[in-house]
């Protein structure tokens, strides 16, 4: 019996440990909404385009989210002259524009394999309206990418 107490403890402790180094972090309340894509009717029983339409959904404001996230931590060196940064404030701008790159081409990737999924639906002969349907995830991508543009571009034009 002491043995069996001695387990629980152990497990209690690693459990109560586990979940307080769980951290929620709480989104800048001047980014975009989440954004959230409609399951088009013509998917709804469609179990496997209804988890795929999530998981870009989840990867799209993600991606959202580090952007402006990346805009929130460098503002105040996008705001100034380039030629009045500090080495400092270079590197920062360097490894911003990194990362900017980075999350650029991991939207890109996700954009072409909403593309694939198409195309694989296509071939396993799903019908146009299920096509139809599939290609609001790829408009939803756009809209953000819009949305983000119109609300950062500034940050990003030379």
């Amino acid at each position: 019996m002491v043995r069996f107490s001695q387990n629980l403890t152990l497990i209690v402790l690693f459990l109560g440990a586990l979940f307080s180094c769980e951290k929620k972090i709480d989104r800048n309340p001047e980014f975009l909404p989440p954004f959230s894509i409609e399951i088009p009717k013509e998917l709804e029983e469609n179990q496997e385009a209804v988890a795929f339409i999530r998981s870009s959904e989840k990867t799209l404001n993600e991606f959202s989210d580090r952007i402006e996230e990346l805009v929130y931590e460098g503002k105040d060196i996008l705001n100034k002259d380039p030629e009045s940064l500090t080495l400092g404030e270079k590197l920062t701008a360097g490894r911003l524009a990194v990362q900017f790159v980075t999350n650029s081409s991991q939207m890109t990737n996700e954009m072409q394999k909403v593309n694939r999924y198409i195309e694989k639906a296509r071939s396993k002969g799903w019908d146009e309206s299920q096509i139809a349907a599939l290609k609001t995830v790829e408009q939803a991508m756009e809209d953000r990418l819009d949305q983000i543009e119109k609300k950062y571009g500034s940050y990003f034009k030379e």
